[in-house]
């Protein structure tokens, strides 16, 4: 649903809404050209919408996406509240100044009679409200799966074309590491790492989720691989540490971050050392990374895999996570929390 679809459905609503009240004001002989009728269908008119839309814009908006129950429920109760206060302040206070005409008898303004039957109003809208939202809800999570699941087709339908006899690549890497073994044990095993590195990519990465614990060791391998490339002398740490050792994420979705501290980041000097760190609870996964670089590179988003990794966090998580990037003059730090299912 785009967002002018949202509004058309919102006006149509509103119309036969406001259609409805003036019909049944029309049948029960009410005048419409009576000051105070006019005055009180629209504060009254008004502050349905403006309940209707403190719900669907602000309290559904910051509680849903997170799951904060409690909250939206303390939310509607407010909303119960709120809705006879603001009528007496338009009816009572306001139009009657204006008229000198009261709706309610002046014995029953604020009381738990009037509280009582306005419940029924400002119950009726708030039901309205939360119906739209969730249907929207639903509606932008089904568009979202479509499209996850148009990516991924995309993805297995370009992964098969890139593959070019797999098996044969590594049987060819296992006969190497054999053949090697005796003589270069150290060639061997990195050949190995490569080989678990390159089958993890090819065959894991078909499935929506993979264990933590294999992600770690695939991202362990990839920078043993590169400190092999400088002799031992790499300057990264990672640290991880994790609740449950079946807990599952996107295939993949860590490594994008783990790349960008080889390629941008200075990774070879021990006074300023770069830094990984993993942990999960049983809600959430933070993953962090910083790194200094050389301050006259040019390091920003564009063109290190951002843009796609914010679209793939926006398709399987939508608003319930978050991914901090912050740079200062040499140093880049990277923050990202999931939620944990």
């Amino acid at each position: 649903m785009t967002k002018k679809q949202e509004i058309y459905i919102h006006i149509g609503f509103w119309t036969l809404f406001l259609g409805m009240n003036l019909y049944f004001n029309w049948i029960s002989d009410r005048d419409p050209l009576d000051l105070w009728h006019l005055l009180q269908w629209i504060a009254f008119n008004g502050l349905q919408m403006i309940v209707f839309y403190l719900n669907y814009s602000f309290i559904c908006a910051k509680t849903v996406p997170g799951k904060k129950w409690s909250w939206l429920i303390i939310g509607q109760l407010f909303l119960i509240f709120l809705f006879p206060a603001l009528r007496h302040l338009f009816e009572e206070v306001i139009i009657f100044r204006i008229t000198g005409n009261h709706n309610y008898n002046e014995e029953s303004l604020l009381t738990p009679f009037y509280v009582y039957d306005n419940s029924y109003y400002a119950i009726r809208i708030i039901l309205y409200s939360l119906v739209f939202y969730f249907v929207k809800t639903i509606w932008h999570t089904n568009q979202k799966m479509n499209e996850l699941l148009l990516q991924k087709k995309q993805a297995e339908l370009q992964n098969l074309k890139n593959q070019l006899s797999p098996h044969f690549l590594f049987n060819t890497l296992n006969s190497l590491y054999a053949d090697w073994m005796d003589t270069d044990p150290k060639t061997a095993e990195d050949l190995l790492k490569l080989s678990d590195m390159l089958r993890y990519i090819t065959y894991e990465n078909e499935s929506d989720k993979v264990y933590l614990k294999d992600e770690i060791q695939f991202i362990q391998n990839y920078i043993a691989l590169f400190s092999r490339r400088f002799d031992n002398q790499l300057a990264v740490g990672f640290e991880f540490s994790f609740h449950d050792e079946k807990v599952k994420i996107p295939s993949l979705l860590l490594i994008n971050f783990v790349e960008n501290v080889f390629k941008h980041g200075i990774t070879t000097d021990v006074g300023k050392p770069a830094k990984i760190e993993l942990k999960t609870t049983e809600n959430q996964l933070s993953f962090t990374t910083e790194n200094y670089f050389d301050n006259g590179y040019n390091y920003d988003e564009k063109g290190i895999g951002y843009k796609n990794v914010r679209q793939r966090l926006d398709i399987l998580f939508s608003e319930s996570y978050v991914l901090d990037v912050k740079q200062t003059q040499e140093l880049y730090q990277v923050e990202l929390q999931i939620p944990l299912s």
